[in-house]
């Protein structure tokens, strides 16, 4: 499928939030960002025919659906039920309600102490995207959760490509940017996409090498937000985005070794080859 056919079939369906929560850092992603990440995907081979795809952090379903055009298989991921019964509606509305399966899963991180004096120097009263201070590294590593203990009950490396438009992190949840890249190396056995922030870039390819992964920026994009809430005072504003591609070793061996000391950590991680889904072999 061509960029043009695939941001035309997804200009069809709803890309809206019906009850957008700023907690969650909600916002609606165009059609024509969601068709050119997929068009990427596909041109690295990590997305096609005879290939799976994870959606972390599904919302209203836009690179779910577009990695269901072209996939056999595609998993989406949301704690928002709101936001999952939209997307359903919109795989309905194309015919790929039998390609995707809809799981409700929240990711972890461990609560920021609001008594740490960053946490007050940082103030501000809401999520806001764009608005995303850096948080000091060590600070993040210990905001992070291992294994299956992050929340969403699939197995190690269960599809072959994950993508992820993760929140850019806040006060209220410092380090979700991060946990969602980490889990999202963890269920993916062949690639990884995700947005960040731009100014994140050195930060975030210093702790991903760390994890052992090679990362490269795939494309610099801009994201346009919406005057969705009150704090809001533009009625648009692109933010400046690099969509971040981390490569995950080809063969069991290696992605065993680099997960080891993180299955170590787990309380459930002798039990990971035991959690699946069954409809799909998971």
């Amino acid at each position: 499928m061509k960029l043009k056919h695939l941001e035309a079939a997804l200009s069809s369906i709803t890309r809206e939030f019906p009850f957008p929560k700023v907690s969650l850092e909600q916002y609606p992603t165009s059609a024509l960002l969601a068709a050119r990440v997929i068009a990427l995907a596909v041109e690295n081979d990590d997305l096609g025919e005879g290939k799976s795809c994870l959606d972390l952090g599904s919302g209203t379903g836009m690179l779910s659906i577009g990695a269901a055009f072209l996939c056999d298989l595609v998993i989406a991921v949301d704690c928002d039920m709101d936001a999952i019964e939209v997307a359903k509606e919109n795989a309905y509305s194309v015919d790929l309600e039998d390609t995707i399966i809809f799981v409700q899963a929240k990711v972890s991180v461990k609560s920021l102490d609001t008594k740490d004096p960053w946490v007050k120097k940082r103030g501000g009263r809401h999520g806001r995207r764009g608005g995303r201070g850096s948080h000091p590294s060590s600070e993040t590593k210990s905001l992070l959760v291992e294994g299956l203990d992050d929340g969403i009950p699939l197995r190690n490396n269960c599809v072959d490509t994950v993508l992820t438009n993760p929140p850019f992190g806040t006060k209220m949840n410092a380090g979700i940017d991060v946990q969602f890249l980490l889990t999202a190396t963890r269920l993916a056995r062949n690639a990884v996409y995700s947005f960040h922030k731009r100014s994140t870039r050195e930060f975030l390819t210093k702790i991903v090498r760390e994890w052992g992964y090679r990362i490269e920026v795939a494309a610099e994009m801009e994201f346009d937000i919406p005057q969705m809430y009150k704090f809001h005072q533009q009625k648009n504003k692109d933010i400046k985005v690099d969509l971040l591609r981390i490569v995950i070793p080809s063969t069991e061996e290696e992605r065993n070794t680099l997960s080891a000391s993180r299955l170590a950590k787990s309380k459930c991680g002798t039990a990971n080859a035991l959690l699946r889904w069954p409809q799909a072999g998971l």
